[in-house]
């Protein structure tokens, strides 16, 4: 696991929804693709902040008669841990448990911003160290 980086252990591609969409789009994205998390990008396709399941749950019940409506960014982790391209599938295990946090996204660095290229999560790495051993 030490050698092998992120991106050889997760296909390139992200499930992505404008930052400024409603949590119904984006509840309604997370459904049809069946992801757990979605990732929010401004409109150059920068990341902007990632948004759980979990995230939806909390605002149905805090706003039971208009969560659909909310923002995402209301909702959403702003700080979101990324790691780069190159990093290691270790580092990226680390740093889930460093974190206490489920996933990770690859993002790369242009020099104007961040760009989402690949959600990382646990149950990847599982994956990678059953099949891949």
């Amino acid at each position: 696991m030490k050698h092998i980086s992120v991106l050889a252990a997760k296909h390139l591609g992200v499930i992505a929804c404008p930052a400024n969409a409603t949590l119904l789009d984006a509840a309604r994205m997370m459904d049809e693709e069946d992801i757990s998390s979605i990732v929010l990008v401004d409109d150059a396709g920068y990341l902007r902040g990632i948004l759980t399941r979990t995230d939806i749950l909390r605002a149905a019940l805090e706003r039971p008669d208009r969560w659909e409506k909310c923002a995402c960014p209301e909702w959403m982790t702003r700080d979101v841990v990324t790691v780069p391209p190159s990093a290691s599938l270790e580092d990226a295990a680390k740093l889930l448990q460093q974190k206490h946090i489920h996933r990770v996204v690859v993002a790369e660095d242009d020099g104007e911003g961040l760009a989402p290229l690949a959600v990382l999560s646990a149950s990847d790495i599982i994956y990678h160290l059953v099949h891949h051993r």
